[in-house]
């Protein structure tokens, strides 16, 4: 399909209307995990932290989890969570029920779903879980990327963002990461106070 100003914009216009609707929605609840690695490559991959965050901006649930490994060197630079930190937190496995019990009946927005919403899924099956009755679940990437609209030859689509650092808060970890993605759900949805903005790009390997 030819990129047309009028394609862009059609892109932008649903997106708003996306944050809109999730904003307007109390079921909706934010999502971030920090891991062990990459599930695409490593499926031992596990999660090390878990943040959910209601669109109010209130964590409704955090907490760290201990892998079943210890971490390498290389990811706990990433994230800057230690395996000492984790030390003498629960596996997911004592944890899973009280996650699917905050996740039933939610829509699940996460900033790259296809990295943390399908770890968390892959974690429910590997343990034999019954996965989280969930109401839907939906990327703020792409829909942040598509508001935003910079296109790409390459994809022959708009180029994806990295999400921007709007939380305030120094470090990267899963309740900043959620708040960051909150704010860009605002900004979307015409609520985010531009003025104010000062925002580093986060990048989310983890």
């Amino acid at each position: 399909m030819q990129t047309t100003t009028s394609n862009l914009s059609e892109k932008k216009a649903a997106a708003k209307q996306w944050a809109q609707q999730r904003l307007a929605d109390p079921n909706t609840l934010i999502l971030d995990l920090e891991s062990t690695g990459i599930l695409s490559k490593d499926p031992n991959t596990e999660i090390v932290q878990l943040c959910l965050m209601n669109t109010a901006g209130r964590p409704v649930l955090t907490m760290m989890l201990k892998p079943d490994r210890p971490m390498s060197a290389e990811v706990q630079g990433v994230h800057g969570i230690t395996n000492e930190m984790v030390q003498d937190k629960p596996f997911f496995l004592q944890v899973a029920k009280v996650i699917a019990a905050y996740l039933e009946g939610k829509h699940v927005v996460a900033y790259n779903a296809d990295f943390d919403i399908a770890l968390l899924l892959h974690m429910f099956d590997r343990y034999e879980e019954p996965r989280p009755k969930i109401a839907g679940a939906s990327c703020a990437m792409d829909q942040y990327s598509a508001w935003v609209g910079e296109w790409s030859t390459k994809k022959n689509d708009v180029k994806w963002q990295k999400l921007p650092n709007l939380s305030g808060m120094v470090g990267h970890d899963a309740l900043s990461d959620c708040l960051s993605t909150l704010k860009v759900i605002q900004k979307m949805a015409g609520l985010f106070d531009e003025a104010a903005e000062n925002a580093d790009l986060i990048e989310l390997d983890f």
